[in-house]
C-alpha cells in the first residue's frame, strides 16, 4: 500500500521504495507503566517498508492510496 501526509508521498528514507504495511505500537510512558494504566497510552502509527524492511513511526495517521 503506498501512503501520503498531507499531499506528500511517503517514501523509505533507506531505499526510497514507496510500498508499505501499516500496523500500530503504543507509545509506552513511565508514568503509566508506574501506575500500572499503560492502556491509557497513545499509539503510534507504523509503515514497515516492503522492500527493505524499515520501520517510520507517525504520530497522525497517514492518507492511504490504492496502486
Amino acid at each position: 500500500m503506498r501512503y501520503s501526509m498531507g499531499n506528500n508521498p511517503i517514501t523509505c528514507p533507506c531505499c526510497r521504495h514507496d510500498s508499505f504495511q501499516k500496523d500500530y505500537r503504543q507509545l509506552n510512558s513511565r508514568g503509566a507503566t508506574f501506575f500500572g494504566i499503560d492502556w491509557a497510552n497513545r499509539n503510534a502509527i507504523i509503515l514497515v517498508c516492503e522492500q527493505c524492511s524499515y520501520i517510520s513511526w507517525f504520530l497522525n495517521e497517514p492518507d492511504e492510496h490504492r496502486r
